[in-house]
């Protein structure tokens, strides 16, 4: 039996897991729109042997998406339009910083957000990456084969957490 999914434990996967997925996290929120809590949430639910329904997913990533867009991607957008004539290289770098860690405050209440509203998880082992990324638009046969071998460095990324933390 699987221990109960806390904000803490999502929040300590996802802080060992990020590093190492980082860039391909990064394209997709900026290509396909993907939201990097849900991500995180969904490797962490696979790594578990959890899983959610396609229904129950698509119902998670919009309640989500409406917090997400009310607070999160305008302080993103904020953060990485910060070049401000009036202020110094040390301002504008103080001001930066102090944007980032508005955004990670944030980021962490998305994670409690999706564990508020996250429905009754099945015991089983589900494809949940591949459940979410079929919610957006991968149009040609390409991309679905560089994301498929995307997905694939994704899921040995957090097995790896699991044999060092094992």
């Amino acid at each position: 039996m699987s221990e109960a999914i806390t904000a803490d434990k999502l929040w300590h996967f996802s802080l060992q897991l990020y590093p190492q997925v980082k860039a391909l996290c990064l394209q997709w929120q900026d290509e396909l729109g993907v939201n990097v809590n849900l991500l995180l949430l969904l490797c962490y639910l696979e790594q578990q042997q959890l899983s959610l329904s396609a229904a129950q997913l698509q119902q998670l990533a919009a309640q989500l998406n409406n917090f997400s867009a009310q607070f999160t991607k305008p302080l993103r957008a904020l953060r990485k339009n910060t070049a401000v004539a009036a202020v110094t290289p040390a301002q504008q770098q103080a001001l930066k910083q102090a944007l980032l860690q508005a955004e990670l405050t944030l980021e962490q209440l998305e994670q409690q957000l999706l564990l508020q509203h996250c429905p009754p998880v099945m015991s089983q082992a589900t494809p949940l990456l591949e459940l979410y990324l079929a919610q957006f638009n991968t149009d040609s046969n390409a991309d679905s084969d560089t994301l498929a071998a995307q997905i694939i460095d994704l899921r040995q990324a957090y097995q790896r957490l699991n044999q060092h933390s094992g």
